[in-house]
């Protein structure tokens, strides 16, 4: 079957399944070299996957531990599962857990273009042959896009896949719950939010998110009854959020001598915003560490002021085009999940970006590519048979760029050739180096 053939109006529900062979085959293609990854034991690994939990087994004393205790300022215990029962059946045998990701990381691309498609298929406005295209894009950039190549590389960040695997689910339960109001449907939706959050603090935000599905399926927002049933969602992630500010040890939001003061807060959630939209789009220059651009207590250099008026500038100048429907879903789908990572909220971080936190937010970015090229090959579109060859380009560009990040991720080794080279290409090592020489 054809590429083309896919995003073409002639896909019929009848070819689902070949569109989950073509997305599941995407996936193996870029990611079948990290299965011969090693452990990344100067990386995390060595106490996030390799720790007491993971070896003392399903005892009932280390399961109850698990559910209850921080662990290094982090509360992941659907992820910590995981790796006990890998290390239950498998040992430490990297292949497996790395094979582990893959599979994961397969599934949530499924689930994603049955996501979108139902999604869109309830709101009514598409048809069938439109919301199949548009999930099957907005999917097959999820499966080859090389900015989430961490989230499925690196093991330690598997508590990103984990999380989004659960979410998901959530979401296309809630779904179904607006279709009948059945309570079964809410219920499991409550479920997965709560097992979702076991694997990543992220998934706090799916009361927001699922306000955004409303707004999408033209659910009445005035109803005190839309509100009503979102009650225990938001009470939940309430708790969410305490037990993840909690995890992180002592906050205070004010504090100054503790952290970066809130202005250059400020300014590093607009430069962060920016970043991780930019790289959806265009992919260039991916790392496996961002540093900070100064140090607590040192003035931010000069062309971080430019990304708060960059950004202003962007949403007052195309207001109208954010403002359109899938538009405004797709963008405020990506906000709602990036948002806890921009560090308004001091946490401890040491990196001011980082690939794995934007695997879920992406999707809206993705989506609005989809709906962009599902406009493009209409027949009222001039250029509509540049469209589809024009796309593969890019795909393939971004596919290829990913495979090679798989490489990066192979052991420790790897990882440092990669910082040697970023290192040397910074303009003040090039200039240390000049004053040495002379």
């Amino acid at each position: 079957m054809q590429f083309q053939q896919i995003i073409t109006p002639g896909f019929t529900a009848k070819r689902d399944l070949y569109a989950l062979l073509c997305l599941f085959s995407a996936v193996i293609v870029v990611y079948w070299p990290i299965l011969n990854g090693q452990f990344l034991l100067l990386w995390d690994d060595q106490w996030v996957v390799i720790n007491q939990y993971t070896e003392a087994g399903f005892t009932i004393t280390n399961i109850g531990n698990v559910l209850t205790e921080f662990y290094r300022g982090q509360y992941a215990p659907m992820n910590e599962l995981t790796y006990i029962t890998l290390y239950a059946l498998v040992g430490y045998d990297p292949y497996w857990f790395h094979f582990t990701s893959l599979a994961v990381h397969a599934v949530n691309v499924g689930l994603v273009y049955f996501f979108i498609k139902r999604l869109l298929r309830l709101a009514e406005g598409f048809s069938p042959p439109d919301a199949r295209r548009i999930a099957f894009v907005t999917a097959i950039l999820l499966s080859v896009h090389p900015f989430v190549v961490e989230s499925v590389a690196w093991i330690s960040a598997s508590k990103t896949i984990i999380y989004v695997l659960f979410y998901l689910v959530a979401l296309l339960f809630y779904l179904k719950y607006t279709q009948g109001k059945k309570i079964m449907f809410y219920l499991l939706t409550i479920l997965f939010f709560i097992i979702s959050f076991g694997g990543k603090e992220q998934a706090v935000v799916l009361p927001l998110c699922l306000l955004l599905v409303d707004h999408a399926l033209k659910r009445d927002l005035r109803s005190y009854k839309i509100w009503l049933e979102k009650i225990p969602f938001f009470l939940l992630g309430l708790f969410f959020g305490i037990v993840t500010l909690l995890s992180h040890g002592p906050i205070d939001l004010t504090a100054e001598n503790t952290g970066y003061p809130i202005y250059q807060r400020i300014v590093f959630a607009c430069y962060t915003l920016i970043e991780y939209l930019s790289k959806c789009l265009l992919p260039v220059k991916l790392s496996y560490i961002y540093p900070f651009p100064n140090q607590i207590g040192e003035p931010l250099p000069v062309r971080f002021w430019f990304y708060p008026a960059a950004l202003l500038l962007l949403v007052v100048s195309l207001w109208s085009f954010w403002r359109r429907k899938w538009i405004f879903f797709g963008v405020t789908f990506f906000v709602i999940h990036i948002a806890v990572t921009l560090h308004i909220i001091s946490l401890s971080r040491f990196a001011i970006v980082a690939d794995r936190y934007v695997y879920l937010s992406a999707v809206g970015v993705f989506f609005i590519i989809a709906c962009f090229i599902n406009k493009g090959c209409t027949h009222e579109f001039k250029y509509r048979k540049a469209v589809v060859p024009a796309f593969i380009v890019y795909l393939a560009s971004i596919g290829v760029y990913a495979h090679t990040r798989t490489y990066v991720w192979h052991d420790v080794d790897s990882l440092k050739k990669e910082l040697r080279e970023q290192l040397q290409e910074r303009e003040d090592y090039q200039e240390l180096n000049k004053k040495h020489d002379y």
